[in-house]
């Protein structure tokens, strides 16, 4: 039983199916856990056991009376706390919803439940998903189990801790700027961006209750931390499809390009003068490359056909989209964080308190001009993935940083790069690029660096190609460390 917390989210469910555990057991197993370490780890900050404990008897009993059975039957999952579950405190990581308990699940909740998955409890974040690490005003920073004096990384912290921790088969969560793939990349994980408006987001959180009902914010994106790569098959044939809102739209996942790493285009992108990598990150690549070519891979480093830079994607197009996104959710412009970046433009006046101010208050026309630039930049990925398949990069240019302590001067925290101070908001700027193009893009923990915390590499690949970056990030995880469980909580 002792391995059991870390199987995959598929082993258990053959398990199940097998008889050789029932779902019942598996929740108690796991709430067992949580009552261990949660206190230290500060992973998981809602949690209903005996909604888990009868939602799982369900399952088994479902599963006992041969009916027709979902592809996550009777797996105990935690969710992301900016989704909304009905009759479970939803927060956001907001003070002002500290007690706000939906009557309705998210959209992307349902069909989770559909699928048969029973929903622990809620992970942790920042307030309105906001933050580059879990640490809120109600609940506090979640703690990296590799390190707890080290960040979970966020915004879906507290679910990368939990899922990394042996607390869950796995987390659903969203992202908008490398929400999912950032915790995943500091704790050891796969985790998951997927084509973006193929997860509806109806239902999550950051634009208020019941808001978010009909609409789903610009660039962000539904998203998975597993253990497994291939953990993210079923649970995107569960939640990815057409919103009923949503007319006229569909999706439906393309086959993976190939199943082989030998079939596989890769583009090695791993270093860009606007935000440079540390050396643990840099080797990471080369472990990567070195795996890749070894299994007869076609690999070409940093093709000049690349569409676009760093630069020019964070400072033209991500950063007016994403505080154009974000400026719906005023609950954290109050009094403190705006007198905190006020102080910051008058320090700084080229740093990113700029653009934050800007794009916040910036006129339909602006956004447009942006939003022009971004389709150009998804055409140009469309036609450079006729040539490649696959897109390998860095997520963030370390392993995970220490803890940042501060909620409210959101750009005046200290952060390095092999000694060197960067800026806080570097921590995004890799991962923005496939927020720009849309397409998907899947972690793969690759090795440890010199402090033994884990460090991973993303795999971008086309719009609709999620089942393409799943594939290979589960294949070259075979070749490289891949997910192992953090001594102190294994």
């Amino acid at each position: 039983m002792s391995d059991v917390p870390f199987q995959s989210a598929v082993d258990q469910s053959r398990a199940l199916a097998a008889g050789e555990i029932s779902s019942r057991e598996l929740v108690e197993l796991y709430l067992e856990r949580i009552a261990t370490h949660n206190p230290v780890l500060n992973a998981v900050v809602t949690l209903d056991p005996e909604r888990a404990r009868r939602e799982a008897a369900e399952a088994d009993a479902a599963r006992a009376a041969g009916q027709d059975l979902g592809p996550l039957h009777g797996v105990p999952i935690t969710v992301k706390d900016s989704f909304e579950t009905a009759g479970m405190r939803t927060v956001g990581g907001r003070v002002d919803l500290k007690d706000h308990v939906p009557d309705q699940d998210a959209e992307a909740v349902r069909r989770l439940r559909s699928a048969g998955a029973v929903i622990m409890g809620k992970s942790n974040m920042p307030p309105g998903n906001q933050d580059v690490q879990a640490d809120n005003a109600v609940f506090g920073p979640s703690s990296n189990p590799w390190d707890t004096t080290r960040t979970s990384g966020g915004s879906a912290g507290g679910g990368a801790v939990a899922t990394a921790s042996g607390l869950a088969a796995f987390d659903f969560g969203s992202e908008i700027g490398g929400s999912t793939r950032i915790p995943a990349h500091f704790n050891g994980l796969y985790g998951h961006k997927s084509t973006w408006r193929s997860i509806p987001l109806s239902g999550h959180v950051p634009y208020g209750p019941g808001v978010g009902w009909w609409t789903d914010a610009d660039m962000a994106c539904g998203g998975a931390q597993v253990r497994d790569a291939r953990d993210l098959v079923p649970i995107l044939r569960a939640t990815a499809g057409t919103a009923d809102h949503d007319a006229g739209f569909s999706y439906t996942l393309a086959p993976p390009r190939s199943t082989k790493l030998s079939d596989f285009r890769v583009a090695v992108w791993g270093e860009d003068p606007s935000c440079p990598v540390d050396s643990d990150v840099a080797t990471a690549v080369d472990d990567a490359v070195t795996a890749l070519r070894a299994a007869g891979a076609k690999v070409t480093i940093r093709p000049a056909s690349l569409p676009v830079d760093i630069a020019t994607n964070h400072r033209k197009t991500f950063l007016p989209l994403l505080f154009g996104a974000l400026s719906y959710d005023r609950s954290g412009l109050t009094p403190a964080p705006n007198a905190a970046l006020l102080a910051r433009l008058l320090q700084h006046p080229r740093g990113d308190a700029g653009p934050a101010l800007l794009g916040t208050f910036q006129s339909h026309y602006h956004w447009l001009k942006a939003h022009t630039v971004r389709n150009e930049i998804r055409q140009r990925w469309f036609e450079f993935f006729k040539d490649f398949d696959i897109v390998l990069m860095p997520v963030t240019p370390t392993a995970a940083p220490a803890h940042h302590n501060k909620l409210i001067d959101r750009f005046g925290r200290p952060y390095e790069v092999d000694g060197v101070r960067r800026p806080y908001w570097d921590q995004i700027k890799w991962n923005a690029v496939a927020n720009v193009s849309g397409g998907p893009a899947t972690t793969i923990p690759v090795r440890k660096g010199r402090s033994g915390l884990p460090i991973g590499l993303q795999a971008m690949g086309p719009s609709g190609g999620d089942l393409t970056t799943i594939e290979f990030a589960a294949l070259l995880g075979r070749e490289v460390e891949g997910f192992v469980p953090p001594p102190a909580f294994a």
